[in-house]
């Protein structure tokens, strides 16, 4: 009995350790050896920016040893190489590189001629290994990247309604990023696309960007409102009309302050606008033309002004794409001074200011704008009735019967606005420089001279605005209440009318934007599909040509100028490097490189003045009380105007080598003549082209008698 408990307790220890043993070595679970990091949405036949492989040991932490060449499926890359005899060819299915240090980066560079493509809806990675990693991708249709702006475009053109317009884009777009679910889309429009606008997120830091350019044109808004409210508007009109008596002159007086804020497009649109709007309604100058004036000066004059907050945006874009293509050769380029060089290349700015300062001295004008125009003259409507203007906040605020208007209520806050402004970009342009400066001599590079256009190039614009406005504005609460114009409670009451003004400009620039950021490269990639579907059309002597049509339809589509120069520049001039590369000239200021950067430049704005998404035609809007889509509706004529003299005597001239000085006199020639000839004074409108149609109450003059029907509007209610 004995022998038999001692087995029976051997055989049960026998069992015990075994299962401690299996314990203390559980089975060995093997991690896939690659993590792939693509982009959530991919258009087909689209590079996309970038793709990502990481390599990962047995136990599935990193292994930066790996620097294999492993077999790769899903994913194509193209490049164009150099041959022997120092031409360049294109490869279309390129090898992919080995791993450095565990990871393979694969990206998407249009200097360099480097494209990544995702051709399957899986990517995998070493398939013939027990540890190969694969990923799904959702990719779809490359079309479908257009349809938030062209919803966009065509509603606002149908329903008349640019809010809801831009609504339905920016819930479109939700909904394809969300592939397809129509209640997630909506979701996603709310809390992500339009509250992402406002304050924005990159790389886990936050973005107050929106934010400054919102409050600041409410600032602007509640700085216009207590001048109006303390008399300094009705002042300064009165004042302004001893030089400005006639219509003409009120259009050039507008062009003519624009060109002074010629530092920032947004300051002079707002600030221009609000300021000259009182004296022009005084004129009978229709809205829409003034907000033609102010967007074309303000962006015109930006655009060619040689320290502005443009230039550093600018030279930034250039040198980025002027390193990758000059730099591996050893040359040294002065980004400055190619930027200088392209002004004279920026034939549609230099054109529209001679435009608008012909209609505006002229008094002619044509298609929509003439029809606005006699609107404002015969019956003193200055917008069209039923017009979403924004600015009855601040049509409504008038100065106290008893009281003298004070011109001093407006000078002061002017006065105060500008100063900060220029103080504000010299201070933090000097910091920035002196940051930069630091960064470039850590890198072995020689630093920036201390010069008026490095010092705007570093400055931090948007910051100054944002500052600069609020304590305008409080300055035009502090003259008001010592002037004795208007007490501090209407002075309060005057500056939260005047910022509530500028709500409606505030909802279509994030709406806007939402687009914009909808169409972006991380997202729907619009520009990406655009920039796909015209590659291998372009033809070296029409280069110039189509980066300027290019340019248009780009910026028309997504409303943002910026990004469309960021990303068509990598494009355009790399095209033109490797052409003049094979004509063995490799001359970074040669004129078909200086033509294609102004075409691109200069093509921009050109689309967004055409179109109702850009911060360009909604800033001027606001800031002239003029119905925004009046506005494009007005202004794209004119601007399609200029775009074709642009075309026809400058940039297909230049595409075959002719210059500048040789073509523009031929252009500013054929503007004259289409103002002086095609163009028409207002005084010279009929009745049917100012009311367009026949009201009840006319209808019932009309048969009472013939002569009163047919005299004009205005004298009609001043008989009744």
């Amino acid at each position: 009995m004995r022998a038999i408990l001692q087995s029976l307790l051997i055989l049960i220890a026998g069992l015990l350790a075994t299962e401690f043993a299996v314990a203390e070595e559980p089975l060995q679970v093997e991690h896939p050896q690659f993590k792939i990091e693509v982009p959530d949405f991919v258009l087909t036949d689209v590079p996309v920016p970038m793709v990502r492989i990481s390599a990962y040991d047995v136990h599935g932490d990193f292994d930066p040893t790996y620097d294999k060449q492993p077999y790769i499926t899903g994913i194509r890359l193209a490049v164009i190489e150099k041959r022997v005899d120092g031409t360049f060819r294109k490869r279309d299915d390129a090898e992919l590189p080995p791993f450095h240090s565990g990871v393979l980066e694969l990206h998407t560079d249009l200097a360099k001629g480097r494209k990544v493509y995702i051709t399957a809806d899986q990517i995998v990675v070493d398939p013939d290994s027990r540890r190969s990693g694969s990923v799904d991708v959702y990719r779809t249709w490359g079309w479908l990247s257009l349809v938030p702006p062209l919803l966009a475009i065509g509603l606002a053109a149908w329903l008349r309604n640019v809010i809801l317009a831009l609504f339905a884009a920016v819930w479109s777009g939700a909904i394809i990023l969300s592939r397809g679910d129509f209640f997630q889309g909506f979701l996603r429009t709310l809390d992500t696309h339009v509250i992402g606008e406002i304050v924005q997120i990159h790389d886990g830091r936050t973005d107050h960007k929106h934010l400054m350019i919102i409050l600041f044109t409410m600032f602007l808004g509640a700085m216009s409102g207590v001048i109006a409210r303390s008399g300094g508007t009705q002042a300064m009109v009165d004042r302004l009309s001893k030089f400005a008596g006639t219509r003409e002159r009120g259009q050039l007086a507008a062009m003519f302050m624009g060109l002074f804020v010629f530092f920032d497009h947004f300051a002079n649109k707002l600030l221009v606008g609000s300021t000259i709007r009182p004296l022009t309604d005084r004129l009978k100058v229709s809205r829409e033309k003034l907000a033609f004036l102010v967007d074309s000066t303000s962006s015109s004059i930006a655009a060619l002004a040689i320290v502005s907050t443009w230039v550093g945006i600018e030279i930034g874009f250039l040198d980025d794409v002027y390193r990758g293509l000059y730099g591996i050769r050893g040359i040294e380029v002065d980004t400055h001074a190619t930027f200088l060089g392209t002004l004279a290349f920026r034939f549609y700015p230099l054109y529209l200011l001679v435009f608008a300062w012909l209609v505006a001295y002229s008094g002619n004008d044509f298609l929509s704008m003439r029809k606005a125009e006699n609107r404002a003259q015969s019956s003193g409507d200055v917008f069209r009735p039923g017009a979403l203007t924004g600015s009855f906040e601040l049509d409504q605020l008038k100065p106290d019967e008893d009281r003298a208007p004070r011109l001093i209520n407006a000078i002061v806050p002017i006065v105060v606005l500008m100063s900060l402004m220029v103080l504000g970009l010299w201070w933090t342009g000097t910091e920035g420089l002196v940051a930069r400066n630091f960064q470039r001599t850590e890198a072995g590079m020689s630093p920036l001279p201390k010069e008026p256009w490095t010092i705007i190039a570093a400055a931090d614009p948007l910051r100054v605005l944002f500052i600069s406005s609020f304590l305008a504005s409080v300055a035009a609460v502090i003259v008001a209440a010592f002037s004795r114009s208007a007490s501090v409670r209407q002075s309060m009451d005057a500056w939260a009318a005047g910022a509530k003004s500028m709500f409606f400009a505030a909802l279509l620039l994030v709406l806007a934007w939402s687009v914009a950021t909808l169409c972006d490269a991380e997202h729907l990639n619009t520009v990406g599909f655009l920039i796909e579907s015209a590659q291998g059309r372009l033809d070296a002597t029409w280069i110039p040509s189509l980066a300027f049509l290019f340019a248009g339809a780009v910026a028309f589509a997504t409303g943002s100028s910026w990004t469309t120069v960021g990303l068509l520049l990598p494009l355009f001039v790399p095209m033109t490097y490797f052409t003049l590369v094979g004509e063995k000239d490799v001359d970074p200021n040669h004129f078909l490189m200086l033509g294609t950067i102004g075409a691109t430049m200069a093509g921009t704005i050109f689309g967004s003045h055409c179109s109702p998404l850009s911060e360009s035609t909604i800033f001027a809007a606001a800031a002239c009380g003029s119905d925004h889509l009046d506005h494009v509706v007005t202004q794209a004529p004119y601007a399609i105007t200029v775009a074709l003299v642009s075309l026809a005597f400058g940039y297909i001239p230049i595409g075959f080598g002719h210059s500048p000085l040789i073509v523009m006199p031929f252009g500013l020639i054929v503007m004259y003549l289409v103002v002086e000839f095609v163009g028409r004074s207002t005084s010279e409108a009929t009745e049917a082209e100012t009311t367009g149609s026949v009201s009840a109450a006319e209808a019932v003059s009309m048969i009472d008698g013939l002569d009163d029907a047919a005299s004009p509007p205005a004298e009609r209610r001043k008989s009744a």
